[in-house]
């Protein structure tokens, strides 16, 4: 990740749908081991596969999550990396005005 603001765009786009907003928070409660699209589906009341496989794409695209397959599973989990940069650039300059974040 670099400072592109197109790339950084693309992440608060990603971020700014509520399911994949709901898919990120369960991957980042699953964060040490991962997490498998069917488990993903089974905590969201059985959302549809082929949609969860859509966003878990585009999330992976903008680099919000990796995935790695083990086995005939896939797991996926945070880029948290990602997030820390994000993150990072937002309170870029933030406390030199003595803004206490």
């Amino acid at each position: 990740m670099t400072n592109n603001l197109t790339d950084i765009a693309a992440v608060f786009d990603a971020l700014s749908n509520e399911t994949r907003l709901h898919i990120f928070r369960i991957l980042v409660e699953h964060s040490k081991e991962g997490i498998t699209p069917t488990e993903i589906s089974y905590l969201m009341n059985d959302f549809p596969r082929n949609t969860l496989s859509f966003h878990l794409s585009l999330m992976s695209n903008v680099g919000l999550c990796s995935s790695s397959k083990r086995g005939k599973q896939i797991f996926y989990k945070p880029t948290c990396k990602q997030i820390k940069e994000i993150t990072k650039f937002l309170l870029t300059d933030c406390c030199d005005e003595g803004c206490l974040c």
